[in-house]
């Protein structure tokens, strides 16, 4: 058999292909060493190209921003895919006009991130999970449904990888534009192992969704949870009228702009005001800024907690390191297990706990530590309660700045808690602990099931 290609030397690349090698593409790039190395590979393993397996394949709808409202059907955008799934915490909606059968997507349909500068990251493709309303697809995107036959699970794990990623690279190199079209897609090559190895790895998708969903559920458990203990309603009617009089019971000595004083927080603060309530002021034991340090990041050294790491009642692993270097500048700028961080900037006011596993991690200057007296209250309950309608409203009053908003520590000490027995309280640090396992476990699954791949293709 003749040798398909010969890498001469891979940088710069020079490599000598064979016909069965040659597309109708001429310029150089595209036989660029490791695009041939990756054909190869796939090749050897067994492989068929996505249009052959395609039993449906679709441009997603491309609506006015003018037609983007509160009521509609939500619209998937590429910002929406997130570890093999759809993440439809901020998604925008548009009128049901554009819901049709070319549209909407269902239940293991795949989709794939086809324009944009990011199409050729590892989260630019998603399986739709069990979707609990109609939803549609933008233009950026292209939905796959595939033939009886093939794992649809192990499908997606695989264009996770860098074997079907290097072909999305491929197929835009030297263009200037990042965009697949849909016969570049139709062309990419698919590994298809046995239907054993297919559902092996297809579950671990498969087990990876059942999960998020229990911890989806277990969320939604951690709010009802709260309103039901608080007795108070989970939110109420936005009241937006710009001016309003104030009786002197409610003006503040602290704070005179004109925003502190608008209706709907007096209400808010009225029906608050009926529960016995403590200011955070008395539950901290010790607080502290975060670390103002200029980012100099390496792969190894100091883990380093950004803002952007704290999600509500969690914190991701998206971790940075700093070089050892700056470990005096640091100080004493470290979290330890039980410790709330709260976002001081951008993103005012989210809270997380740190949990064992971030301990004797650094943090930075967009984060507040916040230590509070144990024996009497939990941090887990201090952090859902801040992250609920009831918490946030009373951040959203007390932050400031006109352009980038943000919060101090005097602001976080005048945040009211409503007061529980210290058991009641547990009952958070329960469902939130197993909330972030269930989370943890299903990220841990994609993983795995991404590396079997990898060892599949590789040999191993």
């Amino acid at each position: 058999m003749m040798q398909q290609y010969y890498s001469v030397v891979k940088n710069p690349s020079a490599v000598w292909v064979n016909r069965l090698m040659i597309q109708p593409r001429i310029d150089s790039q595209y036989y660029r060493t490791d695009f041939v190395e990756n054909e190869y590979k796939i090749e050897q393993i067994g492989c068929e190209k996505l249009g052959e397996i395609i039993e449906r394949g679709d441009y997603g709808v491309l609506p006015d921003s003018e037609d983007y409202c509160e009521k509609g059907v939500p619209l998937i955008r590429g910002t929406n895919l997130r570890d093999l799934t759809i993440d439809d915490k901020e998604v925008i909606r548009v009128p049901k006009d554009y819901l049709t059968s070319k549209s909407e997507i269902q239940h293991r349909d795949i989709l794939i991130l086809i324009k944009g500068a990011t199409i050729d990251a590892e989260w630019s493709v998603a399986i739709v999970p069990n979707i609990r309303e109609s939803m549609i697809y933008n233009g950026s995107i292209f939905r796959v449904r595939v033939k009886t036959g093939y794992d649809p699970y192990y499908i997606t794990a695989f264009m996770s990888t860098k074997y079907f990623l290097l072909q999305k690279t491929r197929a835009i190199s030297n263009t200037g534009i990042y965009y697949n079209d849909k016969n570049s897609l139709e062309n990419f090559m698919i590994a298809i192992p046995s239907p054993e190895i297919q559902k092996y790895i297809g579950d671990k998708v498969r087990r990876a969704e059942e999960l998020r969903e229990e911890a989806n559920k277990l969320k939604e458990e951690i709010n009802e949870q709260l309103y039901s203990m608080l007795k108070l309603p989970d939110n109420l009617v936005d009241n937006n009228e710009k001016h309003n009089f104030v009786s002197n019971q409610y003006l503040d000595n602290i704070r005179l702009d004109a925003t502190y004083y608008l209706k709907k927080y007096i209400e808010y603060e009225n029906i608050l005001s009926n529960k016995e309530l403590v200011s955070l002021k008395h539950i901290i034991k010790e607080s502290r800024y975060g670390a103002s340090i200029a980012a100099d990041y390496c792969e190894t050294g100091i883990p380093f907690l950004r803002g952007l790491n704290i999600l509500e009642n969690e914190i991701n692993n998206d971790i940075l390191y700093l070089n050892e270097s700056l470990r005096d500048e640091v100080g004493k700028a470290i979290v330890n297990t039980g410790d709330i961080l709260i976002t001081r900037s951008g993103s005012v006011g989210i809270t997380a706990v740190v949990d064992d596993k971030k301990e004797g991690y650094a943090f930075g200057s967009f984060i507040i530590k916040l230590v509070v007296d144990k024996e009497n209250w939990n941090p887990y309950y201090i952090s859902a309660f801040l992250n609920s309608f009831w918490g946030k409203w009373q951040i959203e009053r007390q932050k400031n700045g006109s352009v980038q908003q943000n919060i101090n520590l005097q602001e976080i000490e005048r945040l009211m808690i409503p007061i529980f027995d210290l058991d009641k309280q547990k009952i958070f640090e329960k469902l939130i602990k197993e909330y972030i396992d269930k989370k943890t476990n299903s990220e841990q699954l994609i993983q795995e099931a991404k590396q079997d791949v990898e060892d599949l293709i590789e040999g191993n």
